[in-house]
C-alpha cells in the first residue's frame, strides 16, 4: 500500500491552531496499518518537534522551510527553470506551494503515494495539483483538500486591510479546490457555504465531495456521561482564539448583559484563549464595563489538563460566525460543560449534530440573543446531555471516483500564431525557437501587420517564398493592430490547438508537448499558462538547474478571478488554447493595449478553466520600445487603458460593468502614487549613499587610461562569455540536445 501524506502548517501539540489539532486526532485515531504508512509534511512551523516519534509511532515527518528552498534541484526535476522566491512577493503562499511540490517530488523518489491531503487555508496544494494535472505527478495518488476555513472565507467574515497578497491567495485557494480530486468537508453546511463563497459548480463539487467528521479526543480524560447541572457561580468561558471571526466582542457584550440582568448570578467570565494580536486584545478588554472588569478573567490560559478541568466545570460560549467544525465546542460538550452556540454559524446549524435544548443552547448571533441564551442555559429546569460526535469512514478508504487521466494517445495539429510588425530583427530567432520544440505536428502562421521597416519586409518576403505547407504567411494590406493580427492568425489556423507567440519571444523546447498532452488528458480545461522569464538576448536564458536567473519574471495563477481585476495574474499573451476557445472569444480589436488581459478577464467571467506550469516555459524579450513597456512606463496612459479594457468586456451586464469603475479609479490612484514615488526618488537619488558610492567608483574608472579600460572591460566580457559557454555546453550534453523539426527550414533562417 502507498503512503498517506498530510501537508500542514500546524500540528498539535507542537504548534497552536485547530488545523493541527484535527491532524493530531486523526493520526492517533487511525489504525496501526494506516499510521505506519503516514507521512506528515510540516511547512514553516516554528519550534521543535521533539517527541514526535513517541507521540505518533510509525508516522514519518518531513519539515519544509520554504525560505531556504533552492529551486535549482526542482528545475532539474521538472526540466524547466523555476523562479526564485524573491519574485513571489505578490503571493508568498504560491511560493510555499512550489517548495511543497518539490518536497513531495523528493519523497516520491522513495515512496509511492496513495493519498495526499492539503488544508484549504494557504493554497499549499496549488503547485502539486497543477503538476498532477499537467504531467501526472505522483501517478495515481488521490489529492484531497480538507475544508478548515480558507483565507477567502476569513476575508468574508472579518474586516482587515486587504492587500494584493490576500487577493492572490484567495485565487490559489479557489484553484486548489477546483482542481483537486477530492474535497473533504467536515460538515455538510460548511462545505456548501464554501462552494458558494468560491462560486464553484455545484454538480462538479458534489461529485468530488466527501464528508468526514474528524475524531474528537480528550487529553487524559474519559468523556463525561452527563452534562453538569447549572449553578449561580458557574464560570462562563470563551475558549477560541481572540480574533475577529471568533467574535470575542460578542462574548463580552452578551455576558456583560447577562451579568447586569441576573443579579443572582455570581460567577465570572474567562478567556481561555490565545491572543496573537495585542491591539485587538486591548480592544476587546476595552469593551468590558468598568464595574464588571473584576469579574472578567483575561489571563486564564493554563496547560491542557488544567484547562480541560476548568472547562468541564463551566458554561462554554462559542460565539464565532464561521467554523468548519469547531473542535473546541465538541471537546467542551464531551467534557460535560454546558455549551452555548451561535446558531447562525453553519457549523452549528440544523444539519449538524448540535440540537438546541438537547446537547446545547443556540442563539441568533446577536448580543441580546446571547444574553437570553445564557439566562436559559443557567436555568435549573434545562437538562442537557453530552454530544456524541458522528463517525465517518476515512476519506482515503472511500474517496469519490477520480476521473481517469491516462496518457494522451494522439498528437493533434497545433498552429503557432505569430503576429509580426517591424520585428524582423527577432523573427528568425523566434521561428527557430518554434522549430526546436519537441512537438512535431505543428504549423506556423505568421501574420505580418503591414510592417514598414526594410529588414522586416525582407524577412516576410523570404518566408513567403518558402515552399512548405506547414508554414503560412499572411500579409495584411494595412496595419490593423495586434488584436486583429491574432484573430486573423486564428482564422487561418488549421490546428486543433493554438499557441500564440509574439515575433520577438522564445519558448522552452518542451512546453508544447507538455501543454497538449495535459489538455488531451483534461478535457474540462481549455488552455495552459506558462510562467514567464524576461531576457534581453537569447544567451541570457538560464538552462534548467543552472545557478543563474532571468533578469525578471512574471508569475501567474491562471484563474485569477479576484486578483486579475487589479493586475494581470492570468497569463502573458503566450499560452496554448483550444482553437474553439479563441473562436468563441476573439481578441477585442478596438483596444489600444491589454488585449490579452481583456481576453483572460472575459474567460474568467465565463468560468473557463486552465492549467498553470510551475516551471518557466515562456521567455519574454524585454525591449524598451515594446508596446506594453511604453504603456506601463506612462503613468498617465495606463489608467485610461485599464478603463478602456474594463468598460467593454469584463462583465456581462451594464450594471456589473459599472462596478468595475471602482477598480479603474483604484488604477488611477495607483498610477498617481507611482508617479509621485518616482519623482520623489529622482529628487532623492543623488543624496543616497549607494549613488554617491557608484559615482565615486565611476570617477576612479574614468581616470584610468582608455587602453586599460578597453583591455579590462574586454577581458571581463570574454571571461564571462567563455565560462557561460562551457556551462551551457555541459548542460546541453547532460540533458540532451533539443530535437529539431524541419531541419531544412531551420538552416535557411
Amino acid at each position: 500500500m502507498g503512503i498517506l501524506a498530510f501537508v500542514t502548517f500546524e500540528l498539535a501539540p507542537f504548534t497552536p491552531g485547530g488545523i493541527g489539532r484535527v491532524l493530531h486526532n486523526m493520526l492517533l485515531s487511525m489504525s496501526d496499518e494506516d499510521r505506519n504508512r503516514s507521512l506528515v509534511i510540516l511547512v514553516d512551523a516554528d519550534g521543535a518537534t521533539d517527541g514526535f516519534a513517541e507521540l505518533f509511532p510509525g508516522v514519518g515527518l518531513v519539515r519544509v522551510d520554504t525560505a531556504r528552498h533552492e529551486p535549482g534541484s526542482q528545475a532539474r526535476t521538472l526540466g524547466a527553470h523555476v523562479a526564485p522566491q524573491t519574485v513571489y512577493g505578490h503571493s508568498p503562499h504560491h511560493w510555499r506551494s512550489v517548495a511543497v511540490q518539490q518536497a513531495l517530488a523528493e519523497a516520491a523518489t522513495r515512496h509511492a503515494f496513495d493519498y495526499v491531503e492539503f488544508p484549504d487555508w494557504g493554497g499549499l496544494g496549488f503547485a502539486t495539483i497543477q503538476e498532477q494535472r499537467l504531467r501526472r505527478f505522483l501517478d495515481d495518488a488521490v489529492i484531497a483538500v480538507r475544508l478548515h476555513n480558507a483565507h477567502r472565507g476569513l476575508l468574508q467574515a472579518e474586516a482587515r486591510a486587504i492587500s494584493r497578497s490576500d487577493l492572490n491567495l484567495a485565487d490559489i485557494e479557489r484553484k486548489c479546490l477546483r482542481d483537486c480530486d477530492v474535497v473533504v468537508g467536515q460538515l455538510r453546511p460548511f462545505a456548501d457555504m464554501t462552494r458558494e463563497i468560491f462560486a464553484l459548480d455545484a454538480v462538479d463539487w458534489e461529485r468530488r465531495l466527501v464528508i468526514h467528521t474528524p475524531p474528537v479526543l480528550l487529553d487524559g480524560r474519559e468523556p463525561a456521561r452527563e452534562t453538569i447541572p447549572p449553578a449561580s457561580n458557574q464560570s462562563i468561558r470563551f475558549t477560541s482564539k481572540v480574533q475577529p471571526v471568533k467574535r470575542p466582542d460578542l462574548f463580552v457584550r452578551g455576558v456583560a448583559g447577562f451579568m447586569r440582568r441576573d443579579s443572582g448570578y455570581t460567577g465570572s467570565a474567562a478567556f481561555n484563549a490565545h491572543a496573537f494580536e495585542p491591539d485587538y486584545r486591548r480592544y476587546i478588554d476595552s469593551l468590558i464595563p468598568s464595574d464588571l472588569r473584576p469579574r472578567f478573567d483575561a489571563a486564564a490560559n493554563p496547560g491542557d489538563r488544567q484547562r480541560q478541568a476548568m472547562i468541564a466545570a463551566s458554561t462554554v460560549v462559542v460565539p464565532s460566525d464561521i467554523e468548519s467544525f469547531c473542535l473546541a465546542a465538541y471537546e467542551a460538550s464531551l467534557l460535560g460543560a454546558r455549551v452555548v452556540l451561535n446558531g447562525a454559524n453553519p457549523a452549528f446549524g440544523p444539519d449538524t449534530p448540535w440540537i438546541d435544548g438537547e446537547n446545547c443552547v443556540k442563539f441568533d448571533g446577536t448580543a441580546l440573543g446571547l444574553t437570553n441564551a445564557l439566562e436559559r442555559i443557567l436555568s435549573p429546569s434545562l437538562h442537557l446531555r453530552p454530544l456524541q460526535p458522528p463517525t465517518d469512514p476515512w476519506p482515503w478508504e472511500n474517496p469519490s471516483p477520480v476521473t481517469a487521466r491516462d496518457a494522451a494517445t494522439r498528437e493533434p495539429l497545433v498552429s503557432v500564431v505569430i503576429p509580426h510588425f517591424n520585428l524582423g530583427a527577432y523573427l528568425a530567432e523566434t521561428i527557430r525557437s518554434v522549430l526546436d520544440l519537441s512537438y512535431d505536428n505543428l504549423e506556423i502562421v505568421v501574420v505580418d501587420d503591414a510592417s514598414t521597416d526594410e529588414h522586416s519586409r525582407f524577412m516576410i518576403g523570404q518566408l513567403r517564398r518558402k515552399e512548405d505547407p506547414r508554414l503560412k504567411v499572411v500579409a495584411l494590406e494595412c496595419n490593423r493592430g495586434l488584436a486583429n493580427a491574432r484573430n486573423v492568425g486564428v482564422a487561418h489556423a488549421a490546428g486543433d490547438y493554438i499557441l500564440t507567440l509574439d515575433a520577438d519571444d522564445l519558448l522552452h523546447p518542451g512546453f508544447l508537448s507538455l501543454a497538449v498532452d495535459a489538455l488531451e488528458r483534461n478535457p474540462e480545461h481549455d488552455f495552459v499558462v506558462p510562467q514567464a522569464g524576461y531576457f534581453r538576448e537569447a544567451d541570457e536564458i538560464p538552462l534548467p538547474g543552472e545557478p543563474s536567473n532571468f533578469i525578471d519574471y512574471a508569475i501567474f495563477t491562471g484563474e485569477a478571478v479576484i486578483a486579475g481585476l487589479t493586475e494581470n495574474r492570468f497569463s502573458t499573451a503566450t499560452a496554448v488554447f483550444r482553437k474553439t476557445l479563441l473562436q468563441r472569444f476573439p481578441y477585442r480589436e478596438e483596444l489600444r493595449a491589454y488585449e490579452d488581459w481583456d481576453l483572460y478577464l472575459r474567460l474568467s467571467q465565463a468560468d473557463v478553466r486552465c492549467l498553470v506550469t510551475t516551471g518557466v516555459y515562456f521567455y519574454y524579450r524585454r525591449r524598451a520600445e515594446s508596446m506594453i513597456a511604453r504603456c506601463e512606463a506612462d503613468t498617465r496612459t495606463r489608467p485610461m487603458l485599464v478603463h478602456d479594457m474594463m468598460r467593454g468586456g469584463a462583465a456581462g451586464s451594464l450594471h456589473d460593468r459599472g462596478r468595475f469603475l471602482a477598480i479603474c479609479a483604484a488604477a488611477t490612484a495607483e498610477s498617481e502614487a507611482r508617479q509621485f514615488k518616482e519623482q520623489y526618488q529622482t529628487v532623492r537619488l543623488p543624496e543616497s549613499r549607494f549613488m554617491r558610492g557608484a559615482l565615486k567608483a565611476h570617477g576612479y574608472w574614468t581616470r584610468l587610461p582608455a587602453s586599460v579600460r578597453l583591455i579590462a572591460g574586454g577581458s571581463v566580457l570574454l571571461a564571462w562569455r567563455g565560462a557561460r559557454g562551457v556551462v551551457r555546453i555541459w548542460y546541453r550534453l547532460r540533458h540532451g540536445f533539443p530535437r529539431r523539426s524541419w531541419p531544412r527550414l531551420a538552416r535557411t533562417l
